[in-house]
């Protein structure tokens, strides 16, 4: 008794490009030939279906995206505005004027940033603090840090 037939067998028998020895199994199976004729049944309703349904109506779906249209360009330029105007007036407004001192500059971000992350919202300490050492000194100490030695 040979094996029965492979799906992909029974499709090209079905598109008759079955060989000979296919085409034979077929006409002596009993289950090939019911795989045979179920599957020419759901082609024939997939036939159907394609033949006779309708198309989908192709204007709604532009009419949508046009819709939005308008308000995606407006909330588009206002984002572009706002990112403008944070680059002109606000990030002109942090950013030190070049004739400040290196030493200036960190005491005013220490004081920023004792304002940020104070845990009892006293910023008092850095204000009282002196200004912050020369860089110099900053780099000498962390030099000394690193290599394991005293300040």
């Amino acid at each position: 008794m040979s094996r029965c037939l492979s799906d992909e067998a029974l499709e090209r028998v079905q598109v008759e490009l079955g060989s000979v020895a296919e085409l034979a199994h077929l006409a002596g199976c009993a289950a090939c030939t019911g795989r045979y004729r179920r599957m020419g049944r759901q082609l024939m309703l997939v036939t159907d279906v394609l033949r006779d349904t309708t198309e989908p109506d192709r204007r709604s779906v532009p009419m949508l995206r046009r819709r939005w249209m308008p308000a995606t360009i407006g909330l588009s330029a206002a984002a572009i505005a706002l990112l403008i105007w944070v680059e002109v007036a606000v990030w002109r407004a942090v950013t030190p004027p070049p004739t400040m001192q290196p030493q200036e500059v960190a005491a005013i971000l220490a004081d920023v940033s004792a304002s940020l992350f104070s845990v009892n919202g006293d910023p008092s300490q850095a204000a009282t603090e002196e200004l912050v050492p020369s860089l110099d000194v900053m780099a000498g100490e962390l030099d000394s840090t690193l290599t394991g030695g005293t300040p």
